[in-house]
């Protein structure tokens, strides 16, 4: 069996945006799984082991930086990305502060999102 890249995780409470985001990073090599709410995505973590998370912002049962801070816990070391159409630049700027290490807002190209989680997944590599 082939090695992926890398595990994620993707939450977002849009189907059609899952199954996108999930088609388009298998294609890249990664091993994609995706969640509909906090709620699932804490379940997946909690039984795998997963490389980065990928997080909408508004979730049906809470926003995903309540999420970001409940993966912490979890693993504080795996990098997290925000992928989301809400908010402005504060917004933004708000949500990192809080927690999480980079933020895109949708709509980005396939090679903006790549370029973004290669980045992270390396900087993580490097700290561990």
């Amino acid at each position: 069996m082939e090695r992926t890249k890398a595990r994620i995780l993707h939450v977002d409470d849009h189907q059609d945006t899952r199954l996108m985001m999930a088609a388009l990073l298998q294609d890249c090599g990664y091993g994609v799984l995706t969640a509909g709410s906090v709620a699932e995505g804490l379940e997946l973590a909690k039984e795998i082991n997963f490389d980065l998370y990928i997080l909408d912002v508004r979730l049906p049962d809470g926003t995903g930086v309540e999420l970001c801070q409940k993966l912490r816990e979890l693993n504080p070391k795996i990098p997290i990305l925000y992928y989301s159409a809400y908010g402005d630049e504060a917004d933004h700027q708000s949500a990192l502060k809080t927690c999480g290490d980079a933020y895109l807002k949708k709509p980005v190209c396939i090679a903006d999102i790549q370029e973004s989680i290669a980045k992270l997944l390396a900087d993580a590599a490097s700290e561990s």
